[in-house]
């Protein structure tokens, strides 16, 4: 192999990069080792062979920035791979393409541009390493079919397309990493509930940050409202206006296990038409429930909080994309995703989170300084806004709350934001 062999283009690199992904990862570890081995040979070359000028002094002797590794080892896959797969018609095929609906530790079921049954697809060790960074439900993939006989998965993951939108937050076991809980969703449905368990408007704050920071749209969706008399409803209700005045749209509901309810989820169904979404939430505020109550035929598993902590029991395990056809032919993309006790903030700083609050925007460019942090500095439009009640003061409260654990690294102080009750509050 020469250096001066011709540049690949995006389209080549993008197949042999399918390609080599495919391979095992001894096959892969050994293109690597020749490829370094071959990439400083021709460095020595080319500083045995400098040109010289015509009085006999060398010229051309800077150091030379080396070729990137990954180059060389595409320029082996198409020597020994992609030439084969030439000679018998099947390089000129392109990958197929699709979605990912649903995800196990090592395998993604995969719905094909133009097919209506998702079919299964195993996960290279690399892609199933970082899971939920690397690969997350509602991504768009490329697969490869296998030439393993006798294996049962014939197909495998080659790489990710380019997200539009995600939904993400740090990893419970490893918080400098992101895990991303849903991909490429025009909707994030925050499901709370007004009893059993009881709202926490602390939580939907985090979550609309991190909506904010993944190029989202936000709805909240208020279940089991059947389950409060109308005046202490419409008290909890006023807990909302804050985010009713943001712009943010609430769909009020009453979705129960088991419950024929699908009259009573009309207003979300209407915001969700045509529309990926994700529903997120505590454990236990009925977002299968709701899921359920769009549309009956998915029978997805469903259960009651605990009696003595009002906690959720997880009974949805792992992320999965569901599809809802309305009556009016339009379809609603749902992923219904694990419920959650606590929603950290992934890769946002300081300085970002005061542009995750749309409320600001309005004012943002009346500060008196370009970097104002909206906290302590003179001539803040921001702070003026709150003062004439403009902007919401429990809004600008969260706000000042998660800068201040943005900026010290540590957990949330208000326990508000967990759902497990002081055990005196409790009435046994």
């Amino acid at each position: 192999m020469d250096a001066n062999n011709a540049l690949l283009n995006k389209h080549q690199k993008a197949k042999l990069e399918g390609i080599l992904e495919s391979l095992p990862k001894d096959e892969r570890d050994r293109l690597y080792d020749e490829a370094r081995r071959a990439r400083s040979d021709a460095q020595k070359r080319r500083g045995s062979k400098a040109r010289e000028t015509i009085d006999g002094e060398r010229v051309g002797r800077g150091k030379r920035r080396p070729d990137p590794l990954i180059d060389w080892v595409l320029r082996l896959v198409d020597k020994e791979y992609a030439h084969k797969r030439a000679e018998t018609g099947s390089d000129e095929q392109e990958l197929a393409q699709g979605m990912v609906v649903g995800l196990t530790r090592r395998r993604a079921t995969v719905l094909l541009e133009g097919q209506t049954e998702p079919m299964l697809a195993r996960l290279s060790a690399e892609m199933a390493g970082k899971q939920q960074s690397a690969i997350a439900v509602g991504d768009r993939v490329s697969i490869t079919e296998l030439d393993l006989p006798g294996e049962e998965e014939q197909f495998e993951v080659v790489n990710v397309l380019p997200r539009t939108s995600k939904l993400a937050r740090p990893d419970a076991h490893n918080p400098q990493q992101e895990r991303v809980v849903a991909a490429n969703v025009d909707v994030v449905v925050i499901v709370v509930s007004v009893a059993s368990p009881p709202l926490h408007p602390r939580l939907i704050d985090r979550y609309l940050v991190a909506v904010e920071w993944g190029d989202c749209d936000a709805i909240i969706a208020v279940n089991k409202v059947d389950l409060l008399p109308s005046d202490e409803l419409e008290e909890t209700l006023k807990k909302l206006d804050p985010y009713r005045d943001a712009g943010i749209p609430i769909a009020v509901c009453a979705a129960a296990p088991g419950d024929d309810s699908s009259s009573r989820v009309d207003e979300l169904r209407s915001l969700l038409a045509g529309k990926t979404c994700a529903f997120v939430g505590h454990s236990g505020v009925g977002k299968s429930s709701l899921a359920n109550a769009l549309d009956a035929k998915l029978g997805i598993e469903t259960g009651a909080v605990r009696d003595l902590d009002q906690r959720g029991r997880h009974t949805t395990t792992a992320s999965e994309m569901h599809f809802i056809e309305n009556p009016d032919g339009s379809q609603i993309r749902v992923i219904d995703t694990p419920g959650v006790r606590f929603f950290g903030l992934a890769e946002i700083s300081p300085d970002e989170l005061r542009w995750l609050f749309p409320e600001f925007e309005p004012f943002v460019h009346s500060c008196k300084f370009t970097d104002c942090s909206h906290e302590h500095e003179p001539g803040c439009a921001v702070k003026a806004a709150v003062e004439r009640g403009e902007i919401s003061a429990v809004r600008y409260d969260t706000y000042t709350r998660l800068l201040e654990e943005l900026r010290t690294g540590g957990k949330p102080k208000d326990v508000t934001e967990r759902i497990r009750p002081r055990f005196e509050d409790l009435d046994l």
